[in-house]
């Protein structure tokens, strides 16, 4: 007999769904013919406080500091113990031949479970089995496909790893930092973190950025160019800012009434739709679009996940889906018509082709688990109007991988004076694609659209073509700082704060944490952690963000005092 130990107890019911035979009911666990399905609430074990090592750890004293724990203990947390017994008890039954672990597809979730079996101390062989899709069918398919548990061995030690290290420099150092500032007359706790503190100082260096910038004038040059009774605009090219005002009067006089030589190049290019979302991506559209926090999302894609089956794993750093997924396809579009039931969803679905194979599907892409898109689930009870938004954006992110791409052609002319170069650029769409219907949809890419600055049409010229430059303009402009923060911006940045890490050693780090990992490039915190905290940033007035729609982040004085006294190297 298997026992299926499962994060919560909603995948637990989602597994008794997926497995064959009788159902009964038991306390804290589900009989489901030959196999029992127990589950956490999360986790519940959790590392042991200091003064669980040692009594008299429970006072604060720098001289304990770092306190020399060998052997990390894992304890019940409280509210769970009987939960845990029952687990226990099931792991021990001589029923039990073997233990499935179905913990959430990523590093948290494997040490859920593993920290559980570990504590039991059982020798039972265990198993693994990754759910990303709660329906029966979906869970039924990835129990066939189950696994031994060792394969799972990193990512084991990565999530024991990870939780050691907030523990190590979270208690250590909060501890350290509130004695000194209690010696300076501060009252309350100064809490320091793994991924909370660079988060904070990524917040501070921003706002001191912004607040210390002097903005500098710089003058750029427009040219009007004459060339078959049109007057076509280009702008002056310049390796860096032109600061002086008599150097740009300079090159005004030697271009104005000379001749110049066209060089043009025509590329042909294609635009295709966006892939579908992953956490980390759709908390920062929901934040744009709505004006939700990151938490706010990640409680609503949950519930959609846990509540309504209705989405699949909701933590995902993974945009890539299988391509087994594309077989799917049609039953998945018919589910979204039935949920949503809106004549905008019918009439895209309807203009959508599900023999369009879009780059999404790719089964070489994915980690422990994939995109975040609707389920097959005909959704029973009623969505939130929260809940509904968040599904509509999921589910058109699905159904725009079933358009073809937007085709256009770009062409680039410079015009060369003395040396120095014009350069314009127009962009034609020659086939609309997705662009047809989805004009406004977000896209990461920053491709302009038809841009209609020149009405000649640019591609109309050839090389060596001559023209003369009848004006250049002189255009003041100043330069502008990076703005604050939004919850947008900084959730993107998230994912690749190597770029802002001075010292090579760790920034090789970043960057090969995240080699494998598409969409990841030298990040900080996980999708399943960073809108914890972010939270955990407010709610201890490190950071403050304002209410309206844009959510503009800036750090607290209390945030910049704590920044100020940590080593650059936290």
């Amino acid at each position: 007999m298997r026992l299926f130990i499962a994060e919560k107890p909603e995948l637990g019911r989602a597994i008794a769904e997926g497995l064959e035979g009788n159902y009964k009911s038991g306390e804290g666990y589900i009989q489901k013919g030959n196999d029992i399905i127990t589950w956490a609430f999360g986790h519940i074990l959790e590392l042991a406080k200091p003064e669980e090592y040692d009594e008299k750890y429970k006072l604060w004293k720098l001289e304990d500091l770092p306190l020399p724990i060998k052997e990390f203990k894992y304890l019940p947390k409280k509210d769970s113990r009987k939960q845990l017994k029952i687990i226990c008890d099931l792991i021990h039954s001589d029923k039990i031949t073997s233990i499935v672990n179905c913990g959430d597809a990523d590093d948290e979730g494997q040490i859920l479970v593993d920290e559980i079996i570990q504590y039991s101390k059982s020798s039972k062989p265990v198993f693994r089995v990754l759910i990303n899709d709660l329906t029966p069918k979906a869970v039924k398919e990835e129990i066939a496909k189950i696994k031994s548990n060792a394969d799972f061995k990193g990512m084991s030690e990565r999530g024991f790893a990870r939780s050691q290290a907030d523990w190590i420099v979270g208690i250590n150092l909060t501890r350290a930092y509130t004695i000194i500032a209690r010696q300076n007359n501060f009252e309350g706790i100064l809490s320091v973190g793994r991924v909370q503190t660079p988060i904070l100082g990524l917040i501070v260096a921003r706002d001191k950025e912004f607040e210390s910038f002097k903005s500098i004038d710089y003058y750029s040059l427009l040219g009007n160019f004459e060339i078959n009774n049109h007057t076509i605009q280009a702008r002056l090219k310049t390796e860096e800012k032109i600061t002086d005002e008599n150097l740009a009067k300079e090159i005004k006089n030697m271009c104005e009434n000379q001749n110049a030589k066209i060089n043009v190049k025509i590329e042909n290019k294609k635009e295709y739709p966006p892939l579908p979302y992953n956490l980390l991506i759709l908390q920062a559209e929901c934040a744009k679009f709505f004006g939700f926090s990151p938490d706010k999302t990640l409680q609503i894609t949950q519930s959609l996940r846990e509540k309504h089956k209705a989405i699949t794993y909701n933590r995902s750093d993974c945009q890539y889906l299988p391509e087994t997924i594309f077989e799917e396809a049609p039953q998945i579009l018919n589910s979204i018509k039935t949920n949503l039931n809106n004549d905008e969803i019918e009439a895209l679905i309807a203009s959508s082709d599900t023999k369009i194979k879009s780059k999404a599907f790719n089964d070489e892409n994915i980690s422990a688990h994939y995109g975040i898109i609707p389920t097959q689930n005909k959704i029973s009870s009623q969505l939130s109007k929260d809940e509904s938004v968040v599904y509509d954006l999921i589910s058109k992110r699905f159904i725009i991988q079933f358009f073809q791409p937007r085709e256009y052609q770009t062409t680039t002319i410079n015009l060369e004076i003395n040396q120095k170069i014009f350069t314009a650029t127009q962009s034609k769409t020659t086939k609309s694609g997705f662009r047809s219907l989805w004009k406004n949809i977000d896209t990461d890419k920053e491709e302009e659209l038809d841009s209609n600055k020149n009405e000649y049409d640019l591609s109309s010229l050839k090389d060596n073509d001559n023209t003369k430059c009848a004006l250049v303009q002189i255009e003041k402009k100043q330069t502008k700082p990076r703005p604050y923060y939004t919850m947008t911006t900084l959730l993107k940045d998230l994912n690749s704060v190597a770029k802002y890490v001075s010292d090579e050693k760790i920034k090789k780090l970043l960057m090969e944490k995240d080699k494998d990992k598409k969409g990841e490039s030298g990040g900080i915190g996980t999708p399943a952690t960073r809108s914890n905290h972010i939270k955990t940033l407010i709610e201890r007035e490190y950071i403050e963000v304002s209410k309206d729609k844009k959510q503009v982040v800036k750090s607290t004085q209390k945030g910049r005092d704590l920044i100020a006294l940590s080593p650059k190297a936290l």
